[in-house]
């Protein structure tokens, strides 16, 4: 019982190395559109210190809303009935949406392996595209579906860096995530990070617990 507290201890420590780009506890916004797109963009405890959300609606039969939400920790992307949208949020881009060099992030994601979202909510099918920039001219995506049918059931997607071709993860100037729900969806997210890689985490874990459990002994 003893050696399995260890390990569970040391496995928590270790996890709480993943670093958290944007929890949305700051930045707020409530931004509602019925045609078109609309962007914000506010100062936020997140890398390059601003966030850009940028809603877009491409069929609205009955002339209903699409909205954005960041309150409380959360982030919020909802259609009302029929409405068919997609939302873009981005770090390391100027009050447009536009890569400037005054904005990059210039981060260093190097001793990490994955970015993840997690989901608190989502109802009907979804994808979520990273698009990634280093440099001046280097650019890769990769594309995630969400899971449906996961209404306030949390789920995570993740991304391997391996999947970005090219990247230099030592020097991250661009993250943009794009958040395509289909007809009528809704989806909540409630925060993005930068982790480790799961086996890693668990191996230095078990080698934590071990040492520990060696010093006892001793």
């Amino acid at each position: 019982m003893r050696a399995i507290l260890l390990v569970a201890l040391a496995t928590a420590g270790v996890f709480a190395h993943a670093l958290v780009l944007d929890d949305f506890t700051d930045g707020n916004i409530n931004d509602k559109i019925f045609s078109g797109s609309n962007a914000t963009y506010t100062a936020a405890t997140v890398p390059g210190g601003f966030r850009y959300v940028m809603h877009n609606i491409t069929a609205n039969p009955f002339s209903l809303s699409h909205s954005t939400t960041v309150v409380n920790g959360i982030f919020s992307t909802s259609s009302k009935n029929e409405v068919d949208a997609d939302t873009t949020i981005a770090w390391g881009v100027d009050s447009t949406g536009s890569v400037n060099i005054a904005n990059d992030l210039n981060a260093n994601l190097s001793s990490f392996t994955q970015l993840k979202f997690n989901v608190l909510s989502n109802d009907n099918p979804a994808t979520i595209t990273v698009v990634l920039r280093s440099g001046s001219t280097t650019v890769s995506s990769a594309a995630k579906a969400v899971m449906p049918n996961m209404v306030t059931t949390p789920q995570s997607v993740t991304f391997n860096f391996s999947e970005f071709a090219g990247i230099n993860f030592a020097d991250i100037d661009t993250i943009v995530a794009n958040i395509n729900t289909s007809t009528s969806g809704d989806l909540v997210l409630d925060s993005f990070e930068a982790v480790p890689e799961p086996g890693t985490m668990i191996a230095l874990g078990l080698g934590a617990a071990a040492l520990a459990a060696r010093r006892r002994k001793a």
